[in-house]
């Protein structure tokens, strides 16, 4: 074991004392569970990007290519386009 020393804002601290009621109040636990989730999300993300690397690719090419000619949304266009749930307007 580790001993480490962090410090977190207000914020953050009650997220993991919530996090970690799950764990019968072991912060140390929820978060070790924590970071094995994230490995296992970056590899699922990572796996996810080799499956669809070629379609991936066309679609960042086209988009280069739409931007060198001229064609392009505004970050806010686009911002505006959709709503806070991710629903288009």
């Amino acid at each position: 074991m580790v001993a480490r020393r962090i410090e977190l804002d207000e914020e953050n601290d009650q997220i993991l004392v919530r996090l970690a009621q799950d764990y019968k109040g072991d912060v140390g636990r929820a978060l070790g569970d924590l970071l094995h989730r994230h490995e296992a999300l970056e590899s699922l993300v990572d796996a996810c990007e080799d499956l669809h690397a070629e379609v991936l690719l066309a679609q960042k090419e086209r988009a280069e290519r739409g931007f060198a000619e001229g064609r392009f949304t505004s970050w806010e266009e686009s911002n505006t386009a959709i709503d806070c749930d991710g629903s288009l307007r």
